[in-house]
């Protein structure tokens, strides 16, 4: 089921397909042997993600009960755009960061990986000074780490953010895609 909905998560991203040709698809399918796991694949889909580990990991979230977080969200203070969160849940302020090596290994966009580290600590640290509270996820912690990102994360998510919020969160619709 994750294969497929990574493969969803791209194509939707990449503008091969459509959420509503993807559920065209899923309704000619009906009675036929798959259709409910592919209906399932389906309805996990978003455009919004941006890489695998994005998927995979907003699949472990929802799979450990937790509500789907929105993604892509755009935090913005004072006029500007603080960042973009991978993942964001909006009654905690939590921000989840899925933090791949690729980022930093093969930078895009002209930077060195020591500019991108650099910009990553600062983007955190403004968002740590509003009073959103950052996990970041890494691939490993998926795997045997993921009890413990999942009692940091419940954790979390158990309290309510900020009573005054200095910044405001707002949903891309779409992800956006890799370019150099």
């Amino acid at each position: 089921m994750e294969d497929a909905v990574v493969a969803l998560d791209a194509a939707l991203l990449a503008d091969q397909v459509t959420a509503l040709q993807l559920a065209e698809g899923v309704t000619a399918l009906r009675g036929w042997p798959g259709a409910h796991r592919a209906a399932r694949a389906v309805a996990l889909a978003d455009g919004r993600a941006e890489s695998p580990l994005e998927t995979r990991g907003r699949l472990r979230i929802v799979g450990a009960g937790f509500p789907a977080p929105e993604l892509q969200v755009e935090i913005r203070s004072d006029g500007r755009r603080v960042g973009v969160v991978d993942a964001w849940f909006e009654e905690a302020a939590v921000a989840v960061e899925f933090d791949g090596r690729v980022k930093y290994t093969d930078p895009w966009r002209e930077r060195s990986a020591e500019q991108v580290l650099w910009d990553e600590k600062r983007r955190e640290d403004e968002l740590r000074a509003l009073d959103i509270r950052v996990v970041r996820v890494a691939d490993a912690d998926l795997g045997s780490r993921w009890p413990q990102v999942e009692r940091r994360l419940r954790g979390l998510l158990a309290s309510a953010g900020p009573p005054v919020r200095r910044f405001t969160a707002t949903p891309r619709a779409h992800g956006m895609r890799r370019t150099g």
